[in-house]
């Protein structure tokens, strides 16, 4: 008769669905969902022990969008937030968007928002020490896929005006125009861009030869990014930076943890934006990010 007393007599409200389909597998790609539940445990464990919040991992058996998206509005009941994670471009944009218009719940693809709230807060951090104004700073995105997307929707959101992109994969490109973006390749990229932003999970892609100097670079791929950090900054980079110390672990526990004790409905951009400005408020003084 009540239902709003579930929130107060029930775990409910402190549950977050941490759900895969087993597509995009952190650096290991299609290798299904029980070969990525130790991946999804991770997960749970840093929810658990950064921010008090009870993670469950639920693999979906299924590469169709339409069973994801019937999967998880049967199971939506036990949740106060859904979780996307390691789930294949283009599908994971349609999953996450029929999901959030369905449900009343924040429903949240980590791999594309909370990397972004993480680099955008390198980015404010960066801004800070050199004196580089994002609004008006060439950008550059190396990979369109989620992560990509999601940096080029949340610069957008905070004001970047100049963003340029490169992806293999031409619907990703043209996705990334679609949003705003202008689709070059890859040397167009390294050539014309102040910060250069990769997330192709293709290790070593970006020689050495290609870093510009006063270059800002974050290769974000793991295990191995783009460039080796040490290596960019020895070309000329003034900074660099991989996925270890940029990475999303540092954004997802406390954006959820946020949005479920605001009873939130969902995860906005403003929300991610000052996510993102709180992370950098608290990096050490010369580093981009906490430890």
């Amino acid at each position: 008769q009540q239902p709003e007393l579930a929130r107060t007599f029930a775990s409910i409200p402190n549950n977050v669905a941490i759900v895969t389909n087993g597509t995009a597998i952190l650096g290991l790609g299609n290798i299904g969902p029980v070969a990525g539940m130790p991946v999804m445990e991770g997960k749970a464990l840093l929810f658990h022990r950064l921010a008090g919040i009870n993670g469950f991992p639920i693999l979906v058996d299924s590469t169709d969008p339409d069973v994801v998206v019937a999967a998880v509005r049967a199971i939506a009941p036990t949740f106060g937030a859904i979780k996307l994670e390691d789930i294949r471009a283009p599908e994971c944009f349609e999953i996450e968007e029929r999901l959030d218009a369905d449900l009343d719940i924040p429903v949240l693809h980590d791999d594309q928002h909370g990397t972004a709230v993480v680099v955008l807060a390198a980015l404010l951090s960066i801004s800070r020490i050199t004196g580089l104004h994002l609004h008006d700073a060439k950008m550059g995105l190396v990979g369109l896929g989620a992560a990509g997307s999601g940096i080029q929707r949340l610069l957008n959101a905070y004001g970047v005006r100049s963003i340029v992109g490169a992806d293999v994969n031409q619907e990703m490109a043209r996705r990334f125009e679609a949003a705003g973006g202008r689709a070059v390749d890859l040397e167009g990229v390294m050539a014309s861009s102040e910060v250069v932003v990769a997330t192709t999970g293709v290790p070593r892609l970006i020689d050495v030869e290609m870093v510009r100097e006063g270059q800002v670079i974050l290769a974000l791929s793991n295990p191995d990014p783009e460039i080796d950090p040490d290596e960019a900054v020895a070309a000329g980079a003034v900074f660099a930076a991989d996925g270890r110390s940029v990475n999303n672990a540092m954004a997802f526990p406390g954006l959820f943890r946020g949005a479920l004790d605001a009873r939130a409905s969902c995860i906005n951009d403003a929300m991610k934006v000052a996510a993102s400005q709180t992370i950098a408020r608290h990096a050490p003084e010369g580093d981009l990010v906490p430890s």
